[in-house]
């Protein structure tokens, strides 16, 4: 675990409202998603986003996450930059398990700063969007009750494909609402 990690999770732990409260990799799947389609948010609202609720934090504290959030910026700026690896998830290591709870985890996030402005993400190219964004759906858990996911929730090896294509969806949404 990595040093930026470990003192996020901490602080994240630490104010936790319930258990809606995003950990590291929820938090990295958050700033991945703002990354690909930003949103201007206050640190009221970022926070309220990762916490699901509005803690009660010192300003210190405030700072110290601010701090450590910009820094999962630069982690997932890199990724999208770096030509020679490609972009990867906090939890890529495990990606070959779909019921990883740290690409759920990473995917909630995800889907979490997506749903903050969702219309945004479909102004163009909306049925390509919809389908890039189905295998991080997927991994989210969020949608299991609805028909089309419990039929591939089914099917071991193509819930598994789809979430391995995770970092390559990325790339290609990220390319589609930043390349000029």
């Amino acid at each position: 675990m990595s040093e930026l990690q470990s003192s996020l999770d901490h602080l994240l732990e630490q104010y936790a409202i319930d258990e809606g409260t995003l950990d590291y990799h929820g938090v990295h799947g958050f700033i991945t998603a703002l990354s690909i389609c930003p949103v201007e948010l206050t640190q009221q609202e970022t926070f309220e986003a990762i916490f699901d609720g509005t803690p009660e934090i010192p300003e210190g504290d405030k700072n110290r996450l601010d701090e450590l959030l910009a820094q999962v910026v630069t982690e997932v700026d890199r990724g999208f930059n770096n030509e020679e690896e490609g972009f990867s998830l906090s939890c890529e290591s495990d990606l070959d398990d779909h019921d990883d709870d740290a690409l759920a985890n990473w995917a909630i996030g995800f889907m979490v700063a997506h749903l903050l402005d969702e219309d945004s993400w479909f102004v163009q190219n909306e049925q390509e969007v919809c389908e890039l964004l189905l295998p991080i759906m997927l991994a989210s858990g969020l949608f299991d009750d609805e028909k089309e996911f419990k039929e591939i929730r089914r099917d071991q090896k193509l819930t598994e494909d789809m979430c391995s294509q995770i970092p390559e969806v990325l790339m290609e949404l990220y390319l589609m609402f930043n390349a000029t």
